[in-house]
């Protein structure tokens, strides 16, 4: 009875469940190390007034906050001391099928965007607050932060939760021409207002359906839709204040008409058409939208060699900025009434992986183009690839942190520098 094959596989069965169950529970346990020591502190509480501390870090797609770098990973994400370099804590999900899509961060919280799940976590313990299964999960998910919220896409709808508890606030309704719905950004408004850019129809090329481009404007207490607004793409709109949104106008063919947008409770309406001819924004912020062109102004060369700065209370010239003989402009950031931008040699596909020793980091008085400070960049080593991508651009000012690299490649030579 004892040698039973029947009774031999039951009883190994039995010995295997511990383990099985084990190792089930271990794939799909969360990783998290904790924090590494006390929470670091932030550099400065503005904007750096005369950056010229430089260290370099390691590549990858970053988001400074207090004295922290927030990276993605493969399967979360992790924040690094800035000062030492060393990783000061890190959260993933085991499971095979965890691939982190997206994550966005706040002053308090980073949330990661996995295709079925938010994941909310602590950015002073990195420890995780809470993890919503949203149930659907088809394409790319992104999240984005805004007003203490998280938002993203759910079926004809946006979703919002809370972003310390994960509870979930409201759901707002797209329009019926609208049921696929991708979440570009939120932009937190006055009067508990947030303006949400959505990519309607992203599945359009299995549908034929219109595939376009939409400002939702939502009560970010109730979830109620205020309003709606056809835009042109998110990336090439920019938030010039805290209410006012510059980019080309969608219902037109005209693709220099430039609109500034008043967004409120009431809507997004036309306040001012930009006084440009090409529409090629390098920065906004603090009531300034700017702008490169070549030297002839149209807007269609290779190199960014004059700067254009409007207000964005008329949409009026108010200076403008030519770079010297042989020199261009990367893309800025504009902070705390100052702009932030590299001027850089002209470069072409013969200087791919040149060193390239004559960079220049400017702070420019924003309401005047008046330069504030210069910074000599170390030499840095041009990318492998065409002229679009050998401009060195300002992605992110904070916390007295800036931090610049070779336009959207991320390259190993992106650098962080502090007053």
């Amino acid at each position: 009875m004892r040698d039973d094959p029947l009774y031999v596989a039951l009883g190994i069965a039995l010995l295997m469940l511990p383990v099985l169950l084990f190792l089930g529970w271990y794939q799909n346990r969360d990783v998290v190390t904790g924090a590494q020591g006390p929470f670091p502190a932030a550099f400065g509480t503005e904007a750096p007034v005369a950056p010229e501390h430089v260290m370099r870090r390691k590549t990858g797609e970053r988001v400074l906050v207090h004295g922290l770098s927030v990276e993605s990973t493969t399967n979360g994400a992790r924040a690094v001391n800035l000062r030492t370099g060393k990783e000061y804590w890190r959260y993933e999900r085991q499971d095979e099928s965890s691939v982190a899509m997206s994550f966005d961060v706040s002053e308090r919280t980073v949330v990661i965007a996995y295709r079925e799940t938010l994941v909310g976590v602590d950015l002073r313990t990195g420890k995780r607050l809470w993890r919503e299964n949203l149930g659907h999960g088809e394409g790319f998910r992104n999240v984005s932060l805004g007003a203490g919220q998280a938002l993203t896409a759910a079926p004809g709808a946006v979703r919002a939760f809370d972003e310390r508890d994960g509870r979930s606030l409201w759901t707002a309704k797209t329009p019926k021409s609208c049921p696929e719905v991708g979440v570009y950004a939120v932009y937190a408004l006055p009067d508990h207002v947030s303006a949400v850019p959505l990519l309607c129809n992203v599945a359009s090329l299995d549908t034929d359906a219109e595939q376009y481009y939409l400002l939702l404007g939502v009560d970010n207490r109730t979830g109620k839709a205020l309003w709606q607004r056809r835009i042109s793409h998110p990336r090439g709109v920019v938030m010039g204040d805290a209410h006012t949104l510059a980019g080309p106008n969608p219902d037109t063919d005209d693709s220099l008409a430039v609109q500034l947008l008043d967004m409120s409770r009431e809507g997004a309406t036309p306040r001012a058409d930009l006084d440009t001819t090409a529409w090629n924004p390098v920065g906004a912020g603090s009531g300034t939208v700017l702008l490169a062109t070549d030297a002839q102004g149209n807007g269609d060369g290779d190199h960014d060699t004059v700067l254009h700065a409007y207000g964005t209370e008329d949409g009026r010239l108010t200076w403008q900025l030519k770079a010297p003989a042989g020199q261009e402009y990367g893309s800025g950031v504009i902070a705390d009434g100052r702009v932030y931008l590299v001027r850089q040699p002209l470069l072409t596909e013969a200087d791919a992986k040149r060193r390239v020793r004559d960079a220049e980091l400017l702070v420019l008085d924003a309401d005047t183009g008046r330069a504030l400070h210069t910074l000599r960049l170390p030499a840095m080593t041009a990318p492998d690839d065409d002229v679009y991508f050998m401009k060195l651009d300002v992605h992110q000012v904070t916390d007295g942190a800036l931090s610049l690299s070779w336009r959207e490649l991320w390259t190993d030579e992106q650098l962080l520098i502090t007053d």
